[in-house]
């Protein structure tokens, strides 16, 4: 709670420095430092350990914070955190030895999946013109290969019966760009009243939570 109390950050994140855990396996350290890297993309921040649980938030923090998904706050609270521009800390720490099996997911492959769907979740929430954005070139390109090389032999006088496969693939890859490019605005959109409506939920947080 140092740097909380000295009023340098508004969120502190302990780092356990899973690199030393010893029944973490080499496969879950690696997803431990990927999946980090990946929030910290997304949050704009270089914390070292973006799963840990053990935090401690300022008042003002938690006001401005707003937990929708049901299984991971961790990721959901930090990209908030950043897109926020609050400052958010991390402080090392060693924990206890494991004396139980988590409550909260099955195994790694679980914990994998929930944590990406709660990534992918707050990305568009936050950032969607990231996801939509890739889409859209993705898409773009799918559908650009196609349909230049059947211009080109339709131009040069070519034979192009046999690829009309090539045009319908293309048109399809089209129509899915254009349709993510649409998405994308909508979804901005949807960020920008999200965003209106948060600092009224804040203000109301604030006069409820007085004192």
């Amino acid at each position: 709670m140092a740097p909380i109390l000295a009023g340098r950050a508004d969120i502190v994140i302990a780092d356990r420095q899973t690199h030393t855990i010893d029944h973490f396996s080499p496969f879950k350290k690696l997803m431990q430092r990927f999946g980090s890297h990946v929030v910290n993309r997304a949050a704009s921040t270089e914390l070292p350990d973006a799963a840990s649980g053990f935090r401690a938030y300022s008042r003002s923090a938690l006001l401005r914070l707003n937990v929708v998904t049901q299984f991971s706050y961790t990721m959901e609270t930090i990209i908030q955190a950043g897109n926020k521009r609050l400052e958010i800390a991390s402080v090392p720490v060693v924990t206890n030895p494991k004396t139980r099996e988590s409550r909260l997911f099955k195994n790694v492959f679980h914990h994998m999946a929930k944590s990406g769907a709660a990534i992918v979740r707050s990305f568009l929430m936050y950032k969607p013109y990231v996801i939509f954005t890739t889409l859209t070139v993705l898409f773009g390109l799918l559908a650009a290969i196609p349909l230049v090389r059947f211009f080109v032999l339709w131009l040069i006088g070519g034979d192009t019966s046999g690829n009309i496969q090539s045009l319908i693939f293309g048109s399809i890859m089209s129509v899915a760009s254009l349709l993510s490019l649409a998405l994308g605005v909508i979804s901005d959109l949807l960020r920008t009243n999200r965003v209106l409506l948060e600092e009224q939920l804040e203000r109301l947080k604030a006069v409820q939570y007085r004192r």
